[in-house]
């Protein structure tokens, strides 16, 4: 398969074969794979790579930093070059061709070949930066970015970050169109999604700092005398069920008012209200930077809520991607501790 030609699987320093045979005549096939090589297009590598890695199109052209008409026009070149589809629709997903499946890891020794030659002391070239996306709630944004961005080298050559928020609820669906990694509660994982647990925090209330009826703690009865308000970072997200749980049979006498889908948002209502939101201590505190509150024990007993980093299977063998996974997981176990 010239395209992903042997000869670009070496490395600097590697003693690399002769073009000339044992009689010192020339080596016919090395000497053809060498003038194949001059023709060998290495964006079209990197596309090709790219392709392979997120089975779409989109994902691809996101993962390279280029526009989906050039990655759709370097997939029509491929599939010239290979006489195969490579990428084929199954239902609403495109799968990877058995010509596709058995290219993966040519394609893969190959690029990191090409990532080799090219990085020098002044870092990867600008085709070798990659964009990242990371979905979360705006508070975990907080918490995690900024430190990830300086992690990274400050987004300039090496990497940058896209991040946006949790578009459905069910994980398998938060990781389509392109998104590297989740960030935060999950239940029922399927067997396609990676799972790496980071943290568990317990849960408080948070209300305005002069609340008339809160001082350092909060009895059951006023907490179900006030109204509430909920922070839904997920469209159809159920953030009162572990509420309703705990509560039993007197769950409903607790009264949502307002539901927010940021956490930002929530703190300025909360400042201007006699509101009370349960969620969880850590990014309770962190709430406390957007406005003047307090936070206070809850007055019921709710299991502490498990904080994980979710990916999919696809990106298990990516070397970048898993670098990703560990800054994050690093700066979560600095910023928030251990486990619970």
């Amino acid at each position: 398969m010239p395209l992903v030609d042997a000869s670009l699987c070496f490395r600097a320093g590697d003693e690399r074969p002769s073009s000339r045979g044992v009689f010192g005549k020339p080596n016919d096939s090395r000497a053809k794979s060498a003038m194949k090589l001059s023709a060998i297009d290495p964006k079209l590598l990197l596309a090709l790579h790219a392709l392979l890695q997120e089975g779409s199109v989109t994902r691809a052209a996101r993962r390279r930093g280029i526009g989906q008409p050039a990655m759709s026009r370097s997939l029509g070149r491929l599939r010239q070059h290979f006489k195969d589809p490579l990428l084929v629709r199954k239902g609403r997903q495109l799968i990877l061709t058995p010509v596709a499946r058995a290219l993966v890891p040519s394609v893969e020794k190959a690029a990191d070949a090409i990532a080799d030659v090219f990085e020098d002391a002044s870092g990867p070239t600008a085709e070798a930066r990659r964009i990242y996306v990371v979905a979360c709630a705006d508070l975990f944004g907080v918490a995690v970015i900024p430190r990830l961005l300086q992690e990274l080298g400050g987004g300039s050559r090496t990497a940058g970050i896209e991040v946006r928020t949790i578009p459905a609820r069910a994980s398998e669906q938060i990781l389509e169109d392109g998104v590297d990694i989740v960030l935060g509660s999950f239940e029922d994982v399927p067997p396609t999604v990676n799972q790496r647990h980071m943290f568990s925090d317990a849960f408080v209330c948070v209300v305005r700092a002069d609340h008339p009826r809160v001082d350092s703690s909060m009895s059951l009865k006023t907490y179900l005398e006030l109204s509430h308000l909920e922070v839904l970072p997920a469209p159809l997200a159920r953030p009162g069920l572990r509420i309703e749980r705990a509560l039993g049979p007197r769950a409903g006498e607790r009264r949502v008012v307002v539901r927010v889908p940021y956490f930002s948002l929530a703190a300025r209502v909360l400042s201007q209200s006699d509101l009370v939101l349960t969620m969880t201590g850590s990014f309770a505190r962190m709430l406390q930077d957007f406005a003047t509150l307090k936070v206070v024990p809850a007055p019921i007993k709710i299991p502490p809520l498990r904080f994980s980093l979710i990916w999919h299977h696809r990106h298990d063998a990516d070397v970048t991607h898993a670098r990703l996974r560990d800054l994050v997981s690093k700066i979560c176990r600095e910023s928030f501790g251990e486990s619970l």
